[in-house]
């Protein structure tokens, strides 16, 4: 009984997990998206980078890194008119979709004590995007940074573990962290454009053009607030809160943190109008 004991301690801590396997371009895919479209990226544990791309041809480059015997991920997408998904899954399950769902692929917890079921562990799918101008991202990771440069239609990002760094862009921006920093920087933003930046752990930066005006709140329970722009108050003013606004605008400026910094700061990117390629609200 000690024997097995000892034998299972020494599995957990790694001899029984196999070889690591790691492959740089499991996966190509590229289709054209004309302006107006959104790509979706979903992945559930892994990083998601986007760069902007001359022309109408979108491309994803999917690795995949996993340590074990067997391969357990695998790449899917979906078109529905100008949606588009592209996914990695772990596990025989998941959906690719607007009702993306990940599976890993293991039965029970007794699983954990078989020596020789075939399985792959430390599993972790990256997308590497391409996009064309006009077209609106929306990258989604469970565990993992996302990294969105130069789009210029929109972007929404989502993670709950890890980073997201947001720059070069233009349109409405929306990102969401549970554990981790959200750093957005703006070149220009439509009438109606509306920034939504939120974390829990971790600080919460935007930098966006000069001349931009709306209704702006900046709260955190543990940091400071800084701001750069002029303020009429309208609200709470406070060095953990405060709530204001720019010029005449109704659009929102929201950025929030509980365990962080918030900044709001100008940037030099262009003049307010001037940027983005498509309006409207990124969508999930």
């Amino acid at each position: 009984m000690r024997l097995i004991a000892l034998f299972a301690l020494i599995c957990a801590l790694g001899a029984c997990r196999g070889r690591v396997h790691d492959v740089s371009d499991a996966f190509h895919w590229q289709t054209e998206l004309p302006p107006g479209s959104t790509l979706h990226l979903r992945t559930s544990t892994g990083r998601i980078e986007v760069t902007p791309v001359q022309g109408t041809t979108a491309s994803v480059v999917g690795s995949k890194r996993w340590q074990g015997r067997n391969d357990a991920i695998h790449f899917s997408w979906v078109r529905n008119g100008n949606d588009v998904w592209v996914c990695a899954m772990t596990g025989s399950g998941g959906r690719c979709g607007r009702d993306y769902r990940d599976s890993n692929g293991h039965g029970s917890w007794l699983d954990m004590f078989s020596l020789f079921k075939r399985r792959a562990t430390h599993m972790e799918a990256s997308l590497a995007v391409e996009i064309p101008r006009g077209v609106q991202i929306d990258a989604g990771s469970t565990t993992g940074e996302v990294e969105i440069h130069g789009t210029r239609a929109g972007v929404g990002a989502h993670t709950l573990n890890g980073a997201i760094t947001i720059d070069g862009a233009a349109g409405p921006i929306e990102a969401h962290s549970i554990n981790g920093a959200v750093e957005v920087e703006v070149d220009s933003l439509g009438p109606d454009d509306e920034i939504n930046l939120k974390t829990v752990n971790g600080p919460v930066s935007a930098k966006i053009p000069p001349s931009t005006q709306g209704a702006v709140e900046l709260a955190t329970v543990n940091g400071s607030v800084e701001t750069d722009f002029p303020l009429t108050a309208s609200g709470e003013m406070s060095g953990h809160s405060v709530r204001g606004q720019i010029g005449s605008s109704s659009r929102g400026i929201r950025l929030k943190t509980v365990n962080g910094s918030v900044e709001l700061l100008k940037s030099s990117g262009a003049p307010e109008g001037e940027g983005p390629v498509a309006n409207g609200s990124p969508r999930r």
